[in-house]
Order: structure tokens, then sequence, then C-alpha cells
């Protein structure tokens, strides 16, 4: 499941998206500015709990009981949390 997460985040192409490291389902996605407490703060207003562990990577630290449908849920709406962040920077 990390990597079916790792790869749709990716696969998204977005320019905020430096690379996703990490294993199994903990990992973090470095981003190429210093947004990540926007994002967290947008992520939280959209029902999302990520935690910006350096101004320029967002951790992500779900549930072992995730399902696939769940990480696409989420995976679907970065793009938009992320434009968000660009905007507000």
């Amino acid at each position: 499941m990390g990597e079916h997460f790792a790869g749709r985040v990716l696969a998204l192409g977005h320019p905020l998206v430096d690379h996703v490291r990490g294993s199994g389902l903990l990992r973090a996605i470095a981003l190429t500015a210093p947004v990540s407490a926007i994002v967290a703060d947008s992520a939280r207003d959209a029902g999302f709990i990520v935690n910006p562990v350096a101004p320029d990577a967002i951790r992500i630290a779900p549930p072992l009981n995730l399902t696939i449908a769940e990480i696409d849920l989420f995976v679907d709406a970065l793009p938009g949390l992320l434009d968000a962040a660009k905007e507000s920077a």
C-alpha cells in the first residue's frame, strides 16, 4: 500500500512534489518549496491529518486499517491542497 501511495503521488507530476520517501505506510512527501505548514492546514480543513515535519516536507502516518480507496481519496485531493499552498505562499 505504501508503494501504491508513493506511485500515485509521483504520478501527479505536481511541481511542488519533489519526491516521496519512507517505508510501508509511514511516508513523507518532500516539497520543492517551504509550504508544509500551509499544506497541513489545508489538509486538516479538508479532513486529512498530515504533519509538517520540515518546512518542505509533510509526513503521512495513516492508521494500519487504511484502505486503497482512502489512499486514493487523499491523493485525489492532494493537487488542490498543494495549489492552495502555492497561492498562499
